[in-house]
């Protein structure tokens, strides 16, 4: 019988690998060699344009199918169920550390969600009995990938924290972008009346408004940079946790700038009705509704 790259005699492996405290999927060699073999035939008759990389060690193997999906989505459906089963089988018998299988695990279950595979479908490769199994590790993995501890309460509630920032979104992140983009703008008119505030009166041009000035244009330019990381089409569902996550930097650069425009009194040598007033005033109020969104809820008051 064909050996598998990796493998070593069971007394080996318990001297590398720490012992799972999780249930782990007894899997034949025999059927992790179907498996490698499958995914390597199918990869080859569909033509994928990387295949070249192609190995046939069965945890290289699997992270090879994360990283190279340019192949037909039906191709994606039937590698994530093998990969699920080669990863089981990694557990007892490649000696590698468990956090690489959990972090692969993860994105082939997320792949295999993306590809339009059931929990249902999931549960079985991984020995598990139910749907809610698979969520509950997929929860597990998120806390883990977070720096949380592995609590599925509490990631739980970071999803519900970004259901409500996503809501908010969808309803107010055009006007945050569009507020952020018009604020850079007026970039040199802020930064050069918080120069003229910070300085002394004796002095227009006195060390402590040109640093003030300086300060202001590089969070300036950090909000900038910000920006045009934020994806063009929050609907594209390729982008959608990127335009998340990018829109949240932004946001937050955002209220650090209108921090330091308060302190340095950007506003006060700007004639009253200049438009610059309203719109600062307008970006701040969306930059704290987008942090209150973002703000877990309080702690319920218990019973008397």
């Amino acid at each position: 019988m064909r050996r598998l790259p990796g493998w070593r005699p069971r007394a080996s492996v318990n001297t590398v690998l720490t012992v799972p405290t999780r249930t782990v999927r007894p899997v034949p060699e025999a059927e992790a060699v179907r498996r490698v073999e499958a995914i390597i035939e199918r990869r080859v008759r569909c033509g994928d344009p990387d295949r070249e990389k192609l190995g046939d060690d069965p945890v290289e193997l699997v992270a090879y199918l994360v990283a190279h999906r340019r192949v037909p989505a039906e191709v994606l459906r039937r590698d994530v169920p093998d990969a699920l089963v080669l990863l089981e089988y990694a557990r007892r018998a490649v000696p590698v550390l468990p956090g690489r299988l959990d972090r692969l695990e993860h994105r082939v279950l997320t792949l295999g969600i993306e590809a339009g595979l059931s929990l249902g479908e999931l549960a079985a490769p991984l020995g598990l009995r139910s749907r809610q199994a698979v969520q509950h590790r997929l929860l597990r993995h998120a806390a883990a990938e977070r720096g949380a501890p592995r609590s599925e309460v509490a990631e739980r509630t970071a999803r519900r924290a970004e259901t409500r920032e996503r809501a908010w979104l969808d309803r107010h992140g055009a006007d945050l972008l569009s507020c952020a983009g018009r604020l850079l703008a007026h970039r040199d008119l802020l930064a050069n009346a918080a120069a003229g505030a910070g300085a002394d009166p004796a002095s227009a041009t006195s060390a402590a408004g040109a640093e003030a000035g300086a300060e202001i244009a590089e969070a300036f330019d950090e909000l900038a940079e910000s920006l045009s990381r934020v994806p063009a089409d929050p609907r594209d569902p390729r982008r959608a946790a990127q335009y998340v996550t990018r829109t949240r930097h932004l946001a937050a650069r955002l209220r650090l700038l209108l921090a330091d425009l308060a302190a340095a009194g950007a506003a006060a040598p700007i004639p009253a009705g200049h438009p610059v007033r309203a719109l600062l005033a307008r970006t701040a109020r969306l930059a704290a509704a987008h942090q209150s969104a973002t703000a877990p809820p309080p702690p319920a008051r218990s019973r008397p």
